[in-house]
């Protein structure tokens, strides 16, 4: 996987090894508070930085919060190049502002969270003149180039919209960038280039970084035909979460390359859950060199109760992987007769039933973990009763759905539960092993 461009490095491995400021903020009614660090650190890799919990950084003298005071205004916290945002701002405890404008008065400014923290700005645990406080924030708006990054296990939640770039010219660059952590905008519009004259602007979701919202707009990724514009970058185990069924936006976006995979290399797709009301946009790793390709596959498997069942795969392409076999979409781990889960080759010893159903193996680059490949499956059944029903469950990773079966079908049909499977792919399967060929039975799959 190729870094995405925004990233700029961070230099996140030199703010991990630095020590992190104890949290003793004061919440008081300021009504603006201008990042202007004093107290600058410098990394191992020779960049400065400061902390947004220390008072000698802000122009107030104290640390900007808005928790449920009540008594006064809210905390609007301003980030711009004239008074020293250039420096980065880091956040490293659990936070929560009235406002955020990381752009204002001269534009510019970086907030870096991580070390897990949780961050709020905007919501309505917050208090402007004893008014719930349901403010927007600004990301480069409106003047940048500015960047907001959220950090592996880290959260920002936004009260309102959340706006990205949208400014008058090309400076008006903002970027946000998820690198593991998730944001949230559960009360109104996230815009990345909404409206505007000039820019691009980017939302960056990477290793596993999330992004939940409350809907989509047709001007999400910038209003059609104006020059500000947006894109959305979804890299390895990423996704985004819509409210309702927002499937219609995305095929123009993909077409015109602002919703893109993989730094514009991979495949974005999307699907919508009716039971949960969600849409959920992901995308898949390009094949490239990098991309295990398998030339020997699992085959299928009949072996006598108590017997060995062997399965096993070849790469290829010369690729270094590590692999994850798996059973019925589900990872495997060694014990009970189950060794070589980890290996190219899965040993099944004493077969039980238990055992019976499909088999298959993730294969991940060692050196590159974006990029991963998943063999195709084998089924296990014994002589002395592989001939019972398989039902497939064809369904959404992550999804959970229930087999029922009824022995007679009528007006009244009595359904009862045979398996509850939570997907790990798109495809799953349940041997009914209760039903042998004397039998008849009936069987349906719902969506919980």
């Amino acid at each position: 996987m190729n870094t995405p461009r925004p990233f700029k490095t961070l230099f996140m491995a030199g703010l991990l090894a630095v020590p992190m400021l104890a949290f003793n903020a004061q919440a008081l009614n300021w009504d603006y508070a201008n990042w202007s660090p004093t107290d600058v650190l410098t990394d191992s890799s020779g960049n400065s930085y400061a902390y947004f919990n220390d008072p000698n950084n802000w122009s107030t003298g104290y640390v900007p919060t808005d928790i449920n005071t009540n008594d006064g205004n809210g905390v609007c916290v301003q980030f711009n190049q004239q008074i020293g945002s250039i420096i980065p701002c880091v956040i490293t405890n659990d936070t929560q502002v009235g406002q955020l404008q990381l752009g204002v008065n001269g534009g510019g400014g970086t907030l870096i969270i991580t070390n897990g923290a949780n961050f709020v700005a905007g919501a309505p645990q917050g208090f402007a003149n004893g008014v719930p406080n349901n403010q927007w924030t600004g990301v480069g708006f409106p003047t940048g180039p500015s960047l907001l990054y959220v950090g592996q296990g880290c959260t920002a939640t936004f009260g309102s919209h959340l706006w990205v770039g949208q400014g008058t010219n090309n400076n008006a660059q903002g970027t946000v960038i998820v690198d593991g952590g998730s944001i949230s905008v559960p009360n109104g519009q996230l815009g990345v280039g909404w409206s505007g004259n000039g820019g691009t602007n980017y939302l960056t979701l990477t290793n596993g970084g999330a992004a939940y919202l409350q809907t989509w707009a047709g001007q999400t990724l910038g209003e059609p035909n104006n020059n500000s514009i947006g894109i959305l970058d979804i890299w390895a185990g990423s996704f985004v979460v819509v409210t309702n069924n927002q499937t219609g936006y995305f095929p123009v976006l993909v077409a015109t390359n602002e919703l893109i995979g993989f730094g514009g290399e991979g495949t974005v797709t999307w699907s919508y859950n009716p039971a949960a009301n969600t849409t959920t946009i992901l995308s898949v790793a390009p094949v490239t060199a990098l991309t295990p390709v398998f030339s020997g596959q699992p085959t299928n498997a009949v072996v006598s109760l108590g017997g060995t069942a062997t399965f096993g795969v070849t790469i290829s392409n010369g690729l270094a992987c590590k692999f994850q076999w798996q059973f019925n979409s589900q990872p495997l781990t060694d014990g009970n007769g189950i060794s070589g889960s980890k290996t190219a080759t899965l040993t099944i010893a004493g077969v039980t039933t238990a055992n019976t159903g499909v088999y298959s193996v993730l294969a991940t680059n060692t050196s590159n973990a974006a990029y991963w490949a998943l063999s195709g499956t084998a089924s296990l059944s014994s002589d002395s009763f592989n001939l019972y029903p398989v039902i497939t469950i064809n369904g959404i990773p992550g999804d959970t759905y229930v087999v029922e079966y009824a022995t007679a079908l009528s007006s009244q049909t009595t359904w009862i539960p045979l398996a509850t499977n939570t997907l790990g792919s798109f495809t799953q399967y349940v041997v009914d092993t209760n039903s042998p060929l004397s039998l008849s039975r009936f069987y349906r799959v719902v969506q919980q």
